[in-house]
């Protein structure tokens, strides 16, 4: 995709979500051939909802008030990669601004893992 469609909304990461994913792509030095085609799935997987955001800013569930009030007018996609065929394992939460209407774009909080509720936490540090 060389340039934005007329209604594509754009897309802005939080400080640290380039980390985030830096980090859950990372492979060891030592990894096996499976672990590296694991994280090139993974890589592609982000990059897939990443153009998914830009043509619906509206992919993901609104999280809503619950145990994380201050994210409730958040989104969060549970993805994991394609092969991978039990609960997925990553979170993507993002908010959309602005929150009512249409929005001029998806603002991205984490892209983590969903054990012991990493993702939710560094999205509540970062909302």
């Amino acid at each position: 995709m060389t340039g934005n469609a007329p209604d594509a909304v754009g897309v802005t990461f939080a400080k640290g979500v380039l980390e985030d994913v830096a980090e859950l792509t990372a492979t060891a030095a030592d990894s096996d051939q499976a672990g590296k085609d694991e994280a090139e799935a993974l890589k592609r997987r982000i990059a897939e909802l990443l153009v998914e955001c830009k043509g619906n800013p509206f992919i993901g569930e609104l999280m809503g008030p619950g145990l994380h009030s201050e994210l409730a007018n958040c989104r969060r996609v549970r993805f994991d990669i394609p092969t991978y065929k039990a609960k997925p394992r990553f979170r993507l939460i993002y908010r959309n601004e602005p929150t009512d209407g249409a929005p001029a774009e998806c603002h991205w909080l984490t892209v983590a893992p969903r054990a012991g509720l990493q993702a939710h936490r560094r999205a509540r540090q970062r909302s």
